[in-house]
């Protein structure tokens, strides 16, 4: 056995070190009190014996610094060496219990200076560690459908004249592993009828299409009571989804739809609708009421939606809550016609029942057609949190851009909503141009109480940009920071909403596509 680890004036001999390499132990033997001190708990019952017989074979005395002990170094026996990057496949991603963090740790490389780590999120073009390590692990932050590119190089050794290496790459990913990938050029409602969803699941299923695949929707594609997530992995090679004449995706449960474009232009149909027929399993689920509760999240992320020509998400006049709904980095072309029915009613309609949390974020909604929606949102004015078995409820809408929205309407009508204290209202850092007027009024509800939960920031409110009208909105939105300027979009009738004006650029409000990128 040989010795690895160096003495320096060797004076003390209340305490002596033995480290066995192999076995990763290191056994502080006190002479005095005749303990055993173990650092590694793998096995040490076992070998408790074993290592006492083995002690005067590496027996090693330490000097007494003032802490009791000097710094022990450990000797490779690695000398004049190229050294060599662990594999890839020795490089190991374990996510935390909860999901939010991540370690990445790869296997010791003797003779090593230590370790240049690089990992960027390539999803959200962002570097998250450029650092040189010591040791072989680090923890970071960990999103989910995020890829991520890990670079690790094995610096040099000079003391040793050890060569370092080229870096090592890695590419890995957060996505939930996928039940089946639809094939480029398939129809989704023949292909769904011919591989149908298993009965009896209960667990999200979801289904890669293809970087940029092309499919269609031909009619109504119903997932009724299954759990669904249709997604492209790259977000910057999506696929195209074309609806045709009844094209329109439905479902009674939980829906995520990511990194996809949907043109609808050929639809009479919503984008996203609710099952004309619902799963009776759901109704009262929550324990409360007789709404159909979708107990879970429907999911709109990174997609692009051209050609709307009816309703956006619609619950086709049934008695649905779903619980959350959030739209998130997602564009929104409207192209309603006067026969699409749309001009009567809103964008997300929901006839019968509600969503009882709704977030729009880093999005935009924009309407290109020759008919208008009379609001945005509107639910039945029935809908409150507590006949639907929830506690509180909310509308959301952060960081986004509507243009032409609602024009000669109002922007919301949810008379549940309003004035209850288990209301909760955001609106911040939102740019609205030639939209509804009143829009701080009708988005807390019609009026303003002290009861609900109220948040306003840095918001533009112009009403008519051809006039440089804004709205009154200092009754509703109390929070002093509306910006009465133009954002001056590059060109909004082509869809061009990027923002030249100098308050909104300085505070950055708006859909951040819209923004040069931060500084």
């Amino acid at each position: 056995m040989r010795q690895i680890c160096t003495i320096r004036d060797v004076t003390c001999y209340k305490s002596v070190v033995y480290i066995l390499e192999k076995t990763n132990l290191i056994i502080l033997y006190n002479i005095n009190k005749n303990i055993l001190m173990k650092k590694n708990h793998f096995s040490l019952r076992r070998k408790a014996y074993a290592l006492m017989s083995l002690a005067a074979g590496v027996l090693l005395f330490a000097s007494c610094a003032q802490d009791g002990f000097d710094e022990e170094s450990f000797d490779s026996g690695v000398y004049n060496t190229q050294l060599e990057a662990p594999s890839t496949d020795d490089i190991q991603i374990t996510a935390s219990a909860d999901g939010t963090q991540q370690t990445i740790s790869w296997p010791v490389v003797y003779g090593a200076g230590g370790y240049h780590a690089i990992l960027t999120n390539t999803t959200a073009g962002e570097v998250l560690i450029d650092s040189v390590y010591d040791g072989t692990s680090f923890a970071v932050a960990r999103v989910e459908d995020n890829n991520y590119e890990l670079s690790l190089e094995v610096l040099g050794n000079e003391e040793r004249n050890n060569t370092g290496c080229d870096p090592v790459i890695k590419t890995f990913n957060t996505f939930a592993v996928a039940f089946a990938t639809i094939p480029s050029g398939s129809d989704l409602c023949e292909y769904f009828q011919n591989n149908p969803i298993p009965e009896g699941n209960e667990e999200e299923l979801v289904y890669d299409l293809e970087e940029g695949g092309q499919y269609t929707v031909s009619g109504i594609l119903d997932f009724g009571g299954n759990k669904i997530q249709l997604r492209c992995t790259n977000d910057q090679k999506r696929p195209t989804i074309t609806y045709g004449e009844q094209g329109t995706i439905r479902t009674s449960a939980p829906l995520k739809l990511k990194s996809l474009n949907f043109n609808c232009s050929a639809s009479a149909n919503e984008a996203i609708g609710l099952s004309e027929t619902p799963d009776e399993s759901i109704k009262g689920a929550t324990g409360s009421g007789d709404y159909y509760n979708i107990m879970g999240t429907l999911h709109i992320t990174s997609c692009n939606f051209e050609g709307v020509n009816a309703q956006f998400i619609h619950d086709n006049n049934k008695k649905y809550c779903i619980e959350t709904c959030v739209i998130d980095n997602t564009v929104v072309k409207l192209t309603s016609t006067a026969s699409s029915g749309v001009n009567s009613n809103a964008i997300i309609y929901f006839k019968s029942g509600f969503i009882n949390n709704l977030t729009v974020q880093n999005s935009t909604f924009w309407n290109a057609g020759d008919s208008d929606a009379k609001y945005f949102i509107q639910y039945n004015n029935s809908g409150r949190c507590d006949r639907a078995g929830y506690t509180s409820n909310s509308v959301n809408i952060k960081n986004s851009t509507f243009y032409n929205i609602a024009k000669s309407g109002q922007w919301a009508n949810y008379s549940g909503f309003s004035g209850k204290a288990t209301s909760v209202f955001v609106l911040t850092n939102t740019i609205f141009v030639d939209c509804a007027k009143e829009i701080a009024r009708r988005f807390i509800g019609g009026n303003f109480s002290t009861s609900p939960s109220y948040t306003f920031l840095n918001n533009t409110y112009l009403q008519d940009a051809a006039t440089d009208t804004y709205d009154n909105e200092e009754n509703y939105d109390k929070s002093g920071t509306a910006i009465k300027s133009n954002p001056q979009f590059a060109d909004p009738t082509n869809g061009d909403f990027t923002v030249n004006g100098g308050e909104q650029l300085s505070k950055r409000t708006g859909d951040p596509r819209w923004l040069p990128a931060a500084e």
